[in-house]
């Protein structure tokens, strides 16, 4: 198990200036954009341009705050707002971004398509019963609130409170399960990673 806060991330500018990325977690731990499994990042958007262009990679997209709507000539993938259902898209598009609000705060899932699928589910505040028999990690991010979770099988019980990352990792033949508990006004991601194949979570 990891328990990331927000001292732990790592933010980049990027180099256009219009905006900047925020590594929350990689995967293996010493990559690189250039050869991740997976990678979840928060990225600050404060103008409107082209996507980074990731081949090979699957993307999953949340709007967190703010607005915008994502379009290519290949693809109209619409508005996004932090009410807008999880945009997933490949990274070979060529993606261009036009800003609704003076910036947009985002969440970004990246997983490489030949290696790793990837699942990523909203989770509002109540008493959530998490069973992923097939899944190698579990990552929490949580938005804002806070969010307790206890592990029967790890005997453990962590909090998490905003902007902070929790992994579970299963290690053979065990499965990952537990619950979590959190407040009314709390706004969870949970995001599931398992090796290519796995029929459970196709990306």
């Amino acid at each position: 198990m990891q328990h990331w806060t927000q001292a732990d991330y790592r933010s980049m500018p990027w180099k256009n200036g219009g905006g900047s990325t925020t590594e929350l977690a990689i995967f293996p731990a010493d990559a690189t954009l250039d050869n991740f499994d997976w990678r979840i990042s928060t990225a600050l958007v404060t103008g409107s341009g082209p996507f980074s262009h990731f081949a090979g990679i699957d993307r999953s997209l949340a709007v967190l705050e703010g607005s915008m709507r994502l379009s290519s000539l290949e693809q109209e993938l619409g508005m996004l707002t932090p009410d807008s259902p999880l945009c997933r898209f490949a990274g070979e598009l060529s993606l261009h971004a036009e800003l609704y609000s003076a910036w947009v705060l985002d969440l970004n899932v990246m997983s490489r398509r030949q290696r790793y699928s990837h699942y990523v589910q909203r989770l509002s505040g109540e008493m959530h019963e998490i069973d992923l028999p097939d899944a190698r990690q579990c990552l929490l991010y949580c938005v804002h609130g806070g969010a307790k979770l206890h592990s029967a099988a790890q005997d453990v019980v962590v909090t998490l409170q905003a902007g902070e990352l929790l992994m579970l990792d299963a290690g053979a033949g065990d499965i990952l399960r537990f619950q979590l508990s959190s407040g009314a006004d709390s706004l969870l991601y949970l995001i599931r990673f398992s090796p290519n194949g796995d029929p459970h979570y196709a990306a």
